[in-house]
């Protein structure tokens, strides 16, 4: 039997998945504050009852969005800072950081934003921040005095998150200085 025009495919079994990523998408098209689980079962091609089976409401599949948004930055992270240290590893951070937000605007503000899911329900949500975090935190470990890594970790998180949410909301600069931004902004964290 054919979908209809619109619908994504599910396979049964995967109903969780299936809301996700169909959350995953409206979420860039409309927003968090518009995104509504009638919408998100409709992209789906489930029964608008199908995301309550799975999500107590709209907070926790905000939530578990913001819980893989955050797993996917970590990773992203990890990733340009494996075998790298010091100042080219926060240049790599800083630029996979910003570039994570410019690609998804409304997903990376749904990260930060408690007035549209308070992560601190979600242990699983808490956790995957934290988790992205530690990334940043580790690289500045490899320049910094170990007394000085707390500080100097949240100054750096201040400053690359500062930016990408001013590029995202304000226009503030192209993409194309993301790199050149991330590099100097971690010639500010070296000796």
């Amino acid at each position: 039997m054919g979908q209809s025009s619109g619908r994504q495919g599910y396979h049964h079994g995967d109903a969780r998945n299936a809301l996700a990523a169909a959350a995953g998408e409206l979420l860039e098209d409309v927003g968090a504050v518009a995104l509504s689980l009638r919408q998100v079962a409709e992209r789906a091609g489930l029964s608008r009852q199908a995301p309550y089976n799975h999500f107590d409401d709209k907070e926790a599949l905000l939530a578990e969005l913001a819980r893989a948004g955050f797993e996917r930055l970590a990773a992203k992270l990890r990733k340009v800072a494996s075998g790298r240290s010091g100042e080219e590893a926060l240049a790599r951070v800083g630029e996979a950081y910003i570039g994570f937000a410019q690609a998804s605007p409304a997903l990376f503000r749904l990260m930060f934003a408690r007035e549209l899911v308070d992560l601190s329900r979600f242990p699983a949500a808490t956790a995957a921040s934290a988790s992205s975090f530690a990334v940043l935190a580790a690289v500045i470990a490899t320049m910094a005095p170990k007394d000085q890594v707390a500080d100097r970790s949240l100054a750096a998180w201040c400053l690359i998150h500062g930016y990408a949410t001013l590029c995202n909301e304000t226009g503030l600069e192209s993409v194309s200085k993301r790199k050149t931004r991330a590099e100097q902004f971690a010639h500010l964290f070296g000796p």
